[in-house]
């Protein structure tokens, strides 16, 4: 039913397509063997042992040698996944660790400790430690093509369901984003090799799509520093260690105009950034920087964004970092990108010109450089009629079209499959309009002449 009524001329052979796409596995190579109930279990069994052996009191060297080999054990879980601290909860673990750490073997006290440490510092967000266990909820998102599926398994933070609470802005599977994924891989030219900005990014759909479809860097931002963190866990798990590698989810509120003062502040183009190639001082490309696998690398092009050698470490997400180049322009201060992404970010009045002045900071020089913004109409969101006259008055020249396509709409939440969505391609207007063809298959017309 939501298929027919999300485009009518397609939805027959969408429904055909989409459910041979739709069998494939939820999530990437990371998920596998992940279900709650396993990881439990497995905790249990690890907290069985350490009760075991404490109630022996076995005072000689092999009974703390087991003890410590077990608090090791719990440290390596929780550092392949974080989700292993409240599943360790949920196996009544939590207090034991705390009344190891006054162990009278100094060893088993250490590694009690370290296995404390390790619960605090990677808790995942909006769970406690230690505390009440809630089970992690997931949205499913499929948003691959018949000839490369990708399906995300997408975590949600934790947070209180009380009477009547809404679900926080962030952890929402939005529509917009679900179709914006599905564009990006049908039309993987759109960003392989290129670097890519998510603004306003939540569960961050369209930035995992882009990294899988082979950006070269993503950058995911969102003003909120517990969905950085939960989006670069689903990074993580989604995409494997290396493709997730070349995600940084960094907090960027991109609708805050200090970074347009504090550019203006000084005229001089030597202190600014020194060459037109120079360090990006905005506070995006501070963020970048300090997120371990971003450094700028001034012995290798002044002032591209480049990873490090090797495998550095990155606290945000505990990847190890491949060696790759982020190919970041910089203008007057600003770091630019290739391409530009943006998911339901008109939903209030005043949004649209952050939005347009945000592209005007960040969106590359280069003709090639566009931007691509999936919003529901202005009938269902405030402020979103704002943003055609938005772009232009900031200097951007835009196509825009009447999201139809049973393809990128089919599945969509039901309370929502009656809101329309529009899309927007964007790039600087000095290099004119950009190729409105490449949106055809928005619209149900390419069904028609197939």
């Amino acid at each position: 039913r939501r298929t027919r009524e999300a485009g009518s001329v397609g939805a027959p052979r969408a429904r055909r397509i989409w459910s041979a796409v739709m069998s494939s596995d939820a999530g990437g190579d990371g998920w596998e063997g992940r279900q709650w109930d396993d990881m439990v279990e497995r905790c249990a069994a690890v907290v069985d042992r350490l009760r075991t052996i404490r109630r022996a009191d076995d005072e000689d060297d092999r009974g703390a040698a087991e003890l410590t080999r077990a608090l090791e054990e719990i440290v390596a879980l929780i550092a392949d996944d974080e989700e292993y601290v409240p599943a360790l909860g949920a196996a009544r673990g939590h207090d034991l660790l705390a009344r190891l750490v006054t162990h009278r073997v100094s060893e088993v006290a250490s590694a009690a400790a370290d296995a404390m440490e390790a619960c605090a510092r990677h808790c995942p967000p909006g769970a406690s430690f230690p505390g009440d266990v809630d089970e992690p909820s997931h949205a499913i998102m499929r948003v691959g093509t018949l000839a490369a599926p990708l399906t995300l398994r997408m975590r949600h933070v934790r947070e209180g369901y009380g009477s009547g609470e809404r679900r926080r802005i962030p952890n929402i599977a939005w529509d917009s984003g679900l179709v914006l994924a599905r564009w990006i891989s049908r039309h993987p030219e759109l960003v392989a090799g290129k670097s890519v900005l998510e603004i306003g990014a939540g569960l961050g759909a369209p930035s995992m799509a882009a990294a899988r479809r082979g950006a070269s860097t993503v950058a995911l931002t969102d003003a909120d520093p517990l969905a950085t963190r939960n989006a670069a866990y689903n990074a993580r798990m989604n995409l494997g260690r290396v493709a997730s590698a070349k995600v940084a989810c960094v907090v960027h509120d991109w609708n805050d105009e200090s970074d347009l003062s504090d550019s203006d502040s000084d005229d001089s183009d030597e202190t600014n950034h020194g060459t037109d190639r120079g360090r990006a001082t905005c506070s995006l490309g501070r963020a970048l920087e300090r997120f371990g696998g971003f450094r700028r690398s001034d012995e290798e092009g002044g002032g591209d964004w480049a990873n490090g050698d090797g495998a550095n470490e990155v606290e945000t997400s505990r990847l190890e970092v491949e060696t790759s180049r982020l190919e970041v322009e910089t203008s007057r201060r600003f770091a630019t990108f290739d391409v530009v992404l943006g998911a339901d970010v008109v939903h209030e009045r005043g949004m649209a010109q952050g939005v347009a002045r945000m592209l005007v900071r960040h969106l590359g020089r280069s003709p090639d450089a566009v931007a691509v913004i999936v919003n529901p109409a202005p009938a269902h969101r405030s402020g979103a009629a704002d943003l055609p006259s938005a772009l232009e008055s900031n200097g951007m020249a835009f196509a825009s079209t009447r999201v139809t396509s049973a393809m990128l709409r089919v599945g969509v939440m039901e309370e929502t499959e009656d809101v329309r969505l529009d899309m927007f391609l964007v790039r600087r207007r000095e290099w004119g309009a950009p190729d409105a063809s490449v949106m055809e298959d928005v619209t149900d017309e390419w069904v028609r002449h197939a």
